[in-house]
């Protein structure tokens, strides 16, 4: 084997663990912020003074489950549903911007 292929070996290696270590940092987040919504809804769903739709039941359970199969993209887009029926919106507290109106 050449200098050459050694090099390009090294470099594929490397390429290869960085594109690991980028997908499992990515389902970290991914699952971070499937616990985020699942708490957001949990907290709307409790206050509400009548049960929520079955839709949400529903679509709640099929979130928990697509997340826990590391399908957080979908798991997080059915949180998203589930939240608009309730009458919500999913909020992220890394993505909130602080309001202009409020001095420091």
């Amino acid at each position: 084997m050449s200098g050459v292929d050694k090099k390009f070996g090294f470099i594929a290696v490397c390429l290869a663990s960085m594109l690991i270590a980028s997908s499992s940092l990515a389902g970290t987040i991914g699952q971070k912020r499937c616990a985020v919504l699942d708490k957001q809804l949990s907290g709307i769903t409790h206050a509400a003074k009548t049960p929520p739709p079955r839709s949400v039941d529903e679509l709640a359970d099929k979130a928990r489950g697509l997340c826990a199969k590391g399908k957080t993209a979908q798991g997080l887009r059915a949180f998203a549903r589930a939240l608009t029926i309730m009458g919500s919106q999913p909020v992220f507290p890394s993505e909130q911007q602080p309001n202009p109106r409020i001095k420091s």
